[in-house]
């Protein structure tokens, strides 16, 4: 099972609900609405205990149902 917690980072996983990455910086929102920015100098590792817990990549989502809007509308 892997750290609910991510060292340097005082939100646990279970407090957030969606982020957005642009190079080193994060953009998180967490359950109760508000939204931190976190800067990391190991992105990769960062990113990858996000999608560990199955937390939402917002630019991924946006670009999945923006995909599936066109072949839709087509």
């Amino acid at each position: 099972m892997t750290n609910p917690y991510f060292s340097g980072f005082e939100h646990s996983a279970a407090q957030i609900r969606r982020f957005l990455q642009t190079h080193k910086t994060f953009t998180l929102l967490l359950s109760g609405g508000s939204i931190v920015h976190h800067e990391t100098d190991d992105a990769v590792r960062f990113r990858t205990w996000l999608l560990t817990h199955q937390i939402e990549d917002v630019r991924e989502s946006f670009t999945k149902n923006y995909s599936a809007y066109n072949l839709m509308s087509a």
